[in-house]
């Protein structure tokens, strides 16, 4: 071998060599990005990020076309009236009905007087829970 390819493989080895530091560097920086990803969306998906959202109740209504009333046949417990808007309206007229205190089985909301102003006709009432925007059930009642 001669002297000058004696230095030329020298100087492909100080390449390789610094080009390796480099590539190491490199996967440490990558591995480090993907473990800090990791554990930010463990942490969005176990709910540590980001507060808890109420859980929608379970309330069944049992609508009486007869005696023009709904009544609550079932419902969770602690849920409170004022977390329920109550949307009641015909073809012509639109009102929001108020109820207060906890909301029980056999609570009876009376379409004859209750509503003020007493909508008349083909009335539609509708249930929402407002903490979260969720459809709890529409009922229809003719000749009110």
């Amino acid at each position: 071998m001669s002297y000058g390819a004696e230095e030329n493989m020298k100087a492909q080895r100080k390449k390789i060599n610094q080009n390796a530091v480099s590539a190491v560097i490199g996967v440490i920086i990558m591995v480090a990005i993907t473990v800090a990803m990791a554990a930010v969306a463990y942490a969005y998906f176990t709910g540590m990020i980001g507060g808890q959202k109420p859980a929608t109740p379970v309330i069944s209504f049992t609508p009486s076309a007869s005696d023009k009333t709904i009544t609550v046949s079932d419902a969770d417990i602690n849920v409170n009236w004022n977390d329920i808007n109550i949307t009641i309206t015909n073809t012509t007229t639109f009102t929001h009905f108020v109820k207060t205190g906890v909301v029980k089985a056999g609570d009876i909301i009376d379409l004859s007087k209750d509503p003020i102003p007493i909508i008349r006709g083909k009335v539609t009432v509708t249930f929402t829970h407002i903490p979260t925007n969720t459809l709890l059930g529409t009922y229809t009642i003719e000749n009110v």
